[in-house]
């Protein structure tokens, strides 16, 4: 798929499986080889010493915050020094920059620097409805 050799995607169901389940599942498979985005994508660091804030808790509000959003991909890394690379393709990051806080990230480009963690949830949310607000 990813190689462009294919033009579809056949799942076979017994009628054992709910229709749903299929339907979500050919989704998964076509985002996962990036011929249709259909959810957010989240790409995580699984975090390390240099992590200076509850990464599971965090990667958990952003989910719920974002879980109504489609077509995204957002990085969430411990660090300054290897979160950038590691979220390279993601539309937006959060990514920390020292104890308990957090810089937000546009693509590639730092947007935001030294957020308090407790507020960085809140400022990712209001940078993506801004860009969304733009593009209408």
């Amino acid at each position: 798929m990813m190689d462009g050799l294919t033009d579809g995607l056949w799942l076979m169901n017994n009628g054992d499986i709910a229709l749903e389940d299929v339907e979500q599942t050919a989704f998964a498979i076509l985002q996962a080889g990036r011929l249709r985005m259909v959810k957010t994508e989240y790409i995580s660091c699984p975090g390390c010493g240099r992590t200076l804030y509850d990464l599971r808790t965090t990667i958990a509000r952003i989910k719920e915050a974002t879980k109504g959003m489609t077509g995204l991909k957002v990085g969430i890394m411990g660090c300054i020094v290897n979160g950038p690379g590691e979220m390279a393709d993601a539309d937006y990051g959060y990514v920390g920059a020292g104890p308990n806080k957090v810089s937000l990230y546009r693509k590639q480009v730092c947007v935001e620097h030294n957020i308090p963690e407790e507020e960085a949830v809140e400022h990712l949310l209001a940078l993506i409805k801004a860009d969304q607000q733009g593009k209408q």
